[in-house]
């Protein structure tokens, strides 16, 4: 386990480090609707869902760079795709007053914004409850145009960042950032680029990765090796046997995520297991991957590809904390991370 002192070291050289995250960028859209406003409406014979508040936040990638940033990294670049409209603005000034370089984000009429329109219905005494989501999505495949427009800016930025973390959430393909031609090209260039660290994060193509460091959860690493796997428990034996499978395929290092077990680590030949962590409070697991995936490549920035382990920690200490950021998708900042290590030294 690391020391406290090591710890230290690895988080303050984080403003020397240099990210890229390219991938489906999603705006979360919280609307508070005061039920005890409602009113039968004159029109139709439905009652009003009155708005009182609005929050929006980066998700899906975007989660990942408010992470990178919460954790203190110093540059961090953001390649993606967003509609000509109002949501694709406000993910724009989102990501921007998190401090991201959005220069390379494009733009174009033939897309959507990709938003999460979540309700949160609010009764008597302030009571909450999310009711069901509206997803905003691409209906159609990415362009060549837009595909030749992705490439373009990751070859622009690539020369200047430490690490790239490839964040391919659209659930269908080809109908994202990260079509079929763009990942192809993607773990080309990571055999050009041997001294960055190259990561991704797919929830259904994640055996399509070559050459890259991949990072699905236990549930994820099954459904790559059987699609047609339609079970309800992964056992750490057999997201061990999914680790060594999958790791010789992609030939680099590999984690597999295990919700409250931990992490498993596949780095040159050897299998870790990183134990999870105690947590004696309410949890709410969205983003914990993400948060994983911004711990693992921050560290392995800062401190060297060989620190897998260490980088799987990490990763692990920081989402112990944003799961516990209850109605929100958590970040988790030093301090935080200092103090959770602390305590786990105590522990043992």
């Amino acid at each position: 386990m690391l020391t406290v002192e090591e710890l230290q070291t690895i988080l303050s050289g984080l403003k020397d480090v240099r990210i890229l995250v390219i991938g489906d960028f999603y705006l979360d859209a919280y609307w508070y609707i005061d039920k005890t406003r409602s009113t039968l409406s004159l029109e139709t014979p439905w009652h009003t869902n009155p708005v009182v508040d609005q929050q929006y936040c980066p998700g899906a990638a975007g989660t990942v760079t408010n992470n990178l940033k919460a954790l203190g990294v110093g540059t961090v670049y953001t390649v993606g795709v967003i509609g000509e409209d109002g949501f694709g603005q406000t993910l724009l000034n989102r990501l921007n007053e998190s401090g991201c370089i959005t220069d390379y984000m494009i733009t174009t009429q033939n897309c959507v914004t990709p938003t999460y329109l979540k309700p949160i219905h609010r009764g008597y005494e302030n009571i909450e409850n999310e009711g069901a989501r509206f997803d905003i999505e691409n209906r159609m495949p990415m362009s060549e145009k837009v595909e030749k427009e992705i490439l373009n800016a990751f070859y622009e930025c690539i020369p200047n960042v430490h690490g790239i973390i490839i964040g391919d959430q659209m659930p269908h393909e080809n109908y994202g950032v990260i079509t079929e031609h763009v990942r192809e090209e993607l773990c080309k260039v990571a055999t050009s680029y041997p001294e960055k660290i190259f990561l991704a994060d797919s929830r259904k193509r994640i055996g399509k990765y070559r050459d890259v460091i991949i990072k699905p959860n236990r549930f994820e690493a099954q459904r790559a090796l059987n699609q047609h796997w339609d079970g309800k428990t992964v056992d750490i034996k057999t997201a061990k046997n999914c680790a060594k499978i999958l790791a010789k395929k992609t030939q680099n290092t590999l984690y597999i995520t295990l919700g409250e077990s931990g992490v498993l680590v596949h780095h040159n030949d050897q299998l870790t297991h990183i134990p999870g962590i105690e947590i004696d409070e309410q949890i709410d697991p969205v983003g914990a991957g993400d948060s994983v995936s911004a711990g693992i490549v921050s560290t392995l920035c800062s401190k060297g590809k060989e620190n897998a382990v260490e980088a799987a920690y990490v990763g692990n200490l920081v989402a112990s904390i944003t799961i516990t950021k209850i109605g929100t998708t958590g970040v988790a900042n030093p301090e935080e991370i200092l103090e959770r290590h602390k305590n786990q030294n105590e522990r043992i």
